[in-house]
């Protein structure tokens, strides 16, 4: 018995040293956290999550992805829910097509002189264009289509020119097509900069049937200017109403009303493309930071909730639907959010929030990076990311990302532009920082206003103890 009585004062002096050197202390835990997280691991569910290829919001693709994450969840040991919410499908299969006919045969670019609506109808035309009620040369407040007596005259099968103005796309897409339009073109409105670029519009939800693309101003102009305009306008969209998920991993706190502590990204992508970056690089370091965090050895005081949230791409959705049904839990008990969204491509990480939930998660975490021998810079972020509806209510949020992606939103977003040793070194930090922030939510309270001495180790209390 003896030799234990000196073996606790040994522990004790060890601890008493260990508190005065915070900076070693954070560096044997990012040590630890980092022979724990592995980039095979990383990268094999960055692999699987890409081969379902776009999961667009509502689709099947993105159902599969959300069958998959739960799965993976579970084997890890989490408590799996999946939160279903409605929202419209709609996703482009190919490339649009727009060409003048006539009078000069003129291939135009998607992307560049033109883009399709969002929630267009298929189709495919050629039929003369005709012009409806522009407001030319543009002075601003153009009316053009926002009434049916906009198309008296108007010649069924023909292809309606619109202007941007006054009224919404949908309600111009859907006046066109009660008068006979097999096909819309929107042109922006031209009285300012801002008007004359390229319309990348939406006609909010299912309901119009034709196809509807956008275009500039300059484009617009041009064909107004041009007599006997034939052209074709071809979109190979689907869409109708559906549901998207919400995957919910919980590990249960040994203190869970200490509270709880969430780690998400976004498993949707748009249809450009598979997403490699945006954001199954987000949804595969939280999934491993799962892997890791449900170690018996890193069981903390409060919850852990691992969310992988459907239907951002169309406007956040699923992390609304998640805060909105959850309010009094997120606002009551929610410790701390970290958003992973485009985390392994670019040569600059950021940290950052909005701020509505205060600084404090984001300090901590920046003085976890810089512990962790991590180059990062601070931002402000914009409310275009699952961060916003959590900092909304009042949760300290920190939003991780590395900039800049060149490929955002294109076909190339692809498995080949990953950056492995920069996936894991963002996940190991995510990992890092829940853990910490999670594991002793009372004490870290206290320290809050000295976070140069905040840790990242292996805590060694296991359950019952």
């Amino acid at each position: 018995m003896e030799t234990r009585h000196h073996l606790v004062n040994i522990l004790v002096v060890v601890g008493l040293i260990l508190a005065l050197v915070p900076t070693v202390l954070a560096g044997s835990g990012a040590e630890d956290i980092k022979a724990l997280y592995r980039q095979d691991k990383v990268m094999a569910q960055e692999r699987a999550l890409v081969a379902f290829g776009p999961r667009v919001a509502g689709g099947p693709a993105e159902k599969a992805a959300a069958d998959y994450i739960a799965a993976q969840m579970r084997s890890f040991g989490l408590d799996v829910t999946i939160q279903e919410f409605p929202m419209n499908y709609w996703e482009e299969k190919s490339t649009p097509v727009l060409q003048q006919v006539a009078p000069t045969p003129t291939d135009y670019v998607s992307g560049v002189d033109f883009a399709t609506m969002s929630y267009s109808g298929g189709g495919d035309a050629t039929a003369n264009l005709q012009a409806v009620d522009l407001l030319m040369p543009p002075t601003g407040g153009s009316t053009s289509g926002c009434e049916a007596a906009d198309f008296a005259g108007f010649t069924v099968g023909n292809i309606a020119l619109m202007q941007r103005g006054t009224c919404t796309f949908a309600i111009k897409a859907q006046n066109a097509k009660a008068a006979g339009a097999v096909g819309a073109i929107i042109f922006n409105e031209g009285n300012t900069p801002d008007r004359k670029v390229l319309i990348l519009g939406t006609l909010g939800g299912p309901g119009v049937t034709i196809p509807v693309v956008g275009t500039t101003f300059a484009l617009g102009e041009a064909l107004y200017n041009l007599t006997n305009v034939q052209v074709h306008l071809a979109v190979d969209a689907v869409g109708y109403p559906s549901t998207s998920q919400n995957v919910i991993g919980t590990l249960k706190g040994l203190q869970p009303d200490q509270g709880i502590v969430y780690i998400g990204g976004h498993y949707d992508s748009v249809s450009a493309g598979p997403g490699a970056n945006d954001d199954t690089s987000g949804v595969a370091a939280m999934l491993e930071a799962a892997r890791v965090l449900t170690d018996k050895g890193h069981r903390t005081k409060a919850t852990l909730k691992f969310i992988a949230f459907g239907s951002e791409e169309t406007g956040l959705n699923g992390s609304y639907e998640y805060v909105a049904a959850n309010e009094v839990e997120v606002s009551t008990k929610g410790l701390g959010m970290i958003n992973l969204d485009m985390v392994a491509v670019g040569d600059f990480l950021q940290i950052g929030n909005i701020g509505w939930g205060g600084d404090t998660f984001e300090d901590y975490t920046e003085e976890k990076a810089s512990a962790m021998g991590m180059p990062w810079e601070s931002f402000t972020a914009s409310t275009n990311s699952d961060h916003t509806y959590f900092e909304q209510v009042g949760v300290p949020a920190v939003f991780l990302t590395q900039r800049p992606d060149p490929y955002y939103h294109t076909a190339q977003d692809s498995i080949d532009k990953i950056q492995p040793a920069t996936l894991e070194a963002n996940g190991e930090l995510a990992t890092a920082t829940m853990y910490d922030w999670a594991k002793n939510p009372a004490l870290r309270a206290k320290k809050a206003a000295h976070l140069e001495k905040v840790h990242v180790y292996r805590d060694q209390v296991l359950a019952g103890q």
